[in-house]
């Protein structure tokens, strides 16, 4: 079984989304958890994400 795909329009790339966000620590001294939502607070398919630091890769890693 076989698969494809097309590439991606202009069209397409001109349609993507853009999002606003707002991040919260859950201690502004030692945050062990980061929590991302919409800035303008309206209602989306997912309301916040929340990563737990320990969890996470730094983006110097990711290079």
């Amino acid at each position: 079984m076989s698969a494809t795909t097309s590439p991606l329009s202009d069209t397409d790339l001109n349609e993507t989304p853009e999002f606003e966000l707002d991040c919260l620590y859950d201690d502004p001294e030692d945050p062990s958890e980061l929590t991302i939502f919409p800035s303008d607070r309206q209602q989306s398919v997912t309301e916040w994400v929340t990563a737990d630091r320990s969890a996470t890769v730094s983006l110097e890693k990711l290079r």
